[in-house]
């Protein structure tokens, strides 16, 4: 008796469906032919049984311990990511809305509930003796101070001195409600700022960039570089005592000294002063004294001369 051969497709099908990785779509239909052809059936049953016997064969491999630890940075990270964003957002609907006052039956409400607790805590504080534990004051006389009855005026001045303690207290809070207020919304505005688009536009911090010696004394700092004048931007700080070698300019060199001084070509230049060198010019020394920065606009293929 000859086995009866599904055709190709219905084949894939009852082996993806035995590795249960069959197409949602396509299982359903699948589920209606098996209850059709027993053939079908037996082919399923068939492959279930050598995806279990694979799977009790194969031994269990532990991963690697540095694979968890991945893991868990990656959900972390995107996790940050995703609340960093999500603070942006709502920040940035927060700032957009113009500011509502609130109704000044809220804020009664909220002055009462900081005033009964300003006085709970004050009235733990006063009560740090236990009546009958503190020791009574005596006056001249043999009374107890404790016993007399305080003067209408002392009366009258320790209600001020309270009155005064709230309203300080409620102004102390105001100006740390007020600023952290502030800091937050200036902390907002300006993470906003920093995430506009900026195409064509670059920024150098102070502290960003990479110094490179080029010439003993003289170190450099690459800001830009234009590819259609072939001509690039640079700081150039010279150590104190320090000479430039001689040297032809391929195209036209731009200088400003923008701390100490320097002498080029027997001038004497400072702070603020500019300087151009035409193209195929020559300096032939370039010193400073006590040292110097400069920011130059030159081709990086200039002639070094020996």
């Amino acid at each position: 008796m000859s086995e009866t051969r599904l055709p190709k497709e219905l084949e894939e099908q009852a082996i993806l469906h035995a590795l249960e990785v069959l197409d949602p779509e396509e299982c359903e239909a699948f589920r209606m032919k098996l209850t059709e052809e027993s053939s079908l059936r037996q082919a399923v049953m068939a492959y279930q049984a050598v995806t279990g016997v694979l799977a009790s064969a194969v031994a269990p491999v532990a991963p690697p311990a540095i694979l968890r630890e991945r893991l868990v940075s990656h959900m972390a990270l995107e996790a940050a990511c995703e609340t960093e964003q999500f603070e942006l957002a709502a920040n940035t609907l927060a700032l957009s809305v113009a500011p509502v006052k609130p109704r000044e039956l809220v804020r009664e409400q909220l002055l009462s509930r900081i005033e009964a607790h300003s006085d709970a805590s004050r009235e733990v504080t006063d009560s740090t003796y236990a009546p009958g534990e503190a020791p009574a004051l005596a006056s001249e006389g043999g009374e107890s101070l404790d016993e007399r009855p305080l003067s209408q005026e002392s009366d009258s001045f320790v209600t001020w001195l309270r009155s005064c303690r709230a309203v300080i207290s409620r102004f102390l809070r105001t100006l740390v409600i007020r600023s952290a207020t502030s800091e937050r919304i200036r902390y907002w505005k300006a993470k906003i700022t920093l995430q506009q688009p900026t195409k064509g536009l670059t920024f150098i911090r102070a502290s960003e960039g990479t110094w490179r010696g080029i010439a003993p004394g003289v170190m450099a700092k690459l800001l830009s570089f234009d590819s259609v004048s072939r001509r690039t931007t640079t700081l150039l700080r010279f150590a104190p005592g320090t000479s430039y070698a001689p040297h032809r300019h391929t195209a036209v060199e731009e200088l400003l000294v923008l701390e100490g001084g320097c002498s080029i070509a027997g001038r004497e230049m400072a702070v603020g002063d500019y300087h151009r060198a035409e193209a195929g010019t020559v300096h032939h020394d370039t010193s400073t004294d006590d040292g110097c920065l400069l920011l130059v606009i030159s081709s990086p293929q200039n002639e070094m001369l020996h």
